[in-house]
């Protein structure tokens, strides 16, 4: 349930116009018909465990900033990348989260503990990545992210956006957003019909009880379908629990890599 839409939609704007000053490093990623991806490594190169962070939509790599740096987590290989179509990734935007997935499967290596955070749509991607290769992910953190396909349909400044006007006066990044936004709904029935059992690994789902962005209703519905998952549904916290309590999270991220 959106309680304050303007409020939200005045937050992305400033969010997707934030200046970005971060350099970038190009690896080859997923099959070979997919172009590069810009991502930003930091931590303990070469660590057994590596940590792959998906951003949300709108959003990029930068969106792992305070983690990528956080004194807590450098002793574990930190990867945090740019999702199709933004940042600095070379690719046009991906509606689809298979798709999505499977362009971002490079990113687990053979030989390292693979763990995999996702905030916002950044998690049911996550989820995805981790159906195509189960044997790759040791564990999964989703951060106030999206499943249910029955919360998960257009509102009315999606379809506001999607008008000719907006498209004249929005920004890029926020335009290539609604277009996700669109389809959500659509993408998550795919996901929701497919087989969650080969996931074994543990799983977190942390949401903010007062998200009005991703009803925690999607976190409930995750936890559905992972009758094994670890579900923290953290009360006065809303969708952006990312950068409004890092503390919390990077504690998360211990936690589940040392299981």
């Amino acid at each position: 349930m959106v309680k304050k839409p303007l409020l939200n939609v005045f937050l992305i704007l400033m969010f997707v116009i934030s200046p970005d000053v971060a350099t970038a490093e190009k690896i080859e990623v997923g099959a070979s018909n997919i172009a590069d991806a810009s991502i930003k490594v930091s931590g303990s190169l070469g660590a057994e465990s590596r940590v792959v962070f998906i951003h949300g939509s709108p959003g990029s790599k930068e969106a792992y900033d305070d983690y990528l740096s956080h004194p807590a987590l450098q002793h574990l290989e930190l990867v945090s990348v740019d999702r199709p179509g933004f940042g600095e990734s070379g690719r046009p935007v991906e509606t689809s989260i298979e798709k999505q997935a499977e362009s971002l499967m490079g990113l687990l290596k053979d030989g390292k503990e693979n763990w995999v955070v996702g905030h916002s749509l950044g998690g049911p991607i996550a989820l995805q990545l981790a159906l195509l290769s189960p044997d790759s992910v040791n564990g999964l953190l989703l951060i106030a992210s999206a499943f249910d396909p029955q919360l998960e349909s257009p509102k009315w400044y999606n379809h506001l956006t999607n008008t000719l006007v907006a498209n004249w006066i929005l920004p890029d990044d926020l335009l290539k957003s609604n277009r996700e936004m669109m389809v959500l709904d659509k993408e998550l029935e795919k996901l929701a019909a497919k087989d969650w059992s080969p996931l074994k690994m543990p799983v977190v789902l942390v949401h903010g009880a007062e998200d009005d962005l991703a009803d925690p209703g999607n976190s409930l519905f995750a936890k559905t379908k992972l009758p094994e998952a670890e579900l923290k549904m953290m009360p006065d916290e809303g969708h952006f629990i990312l950068w409004e309590n890092v503390p919390l999270l990077v504690d998360q991220i211990n936690s589940l890599v040392s299981k």
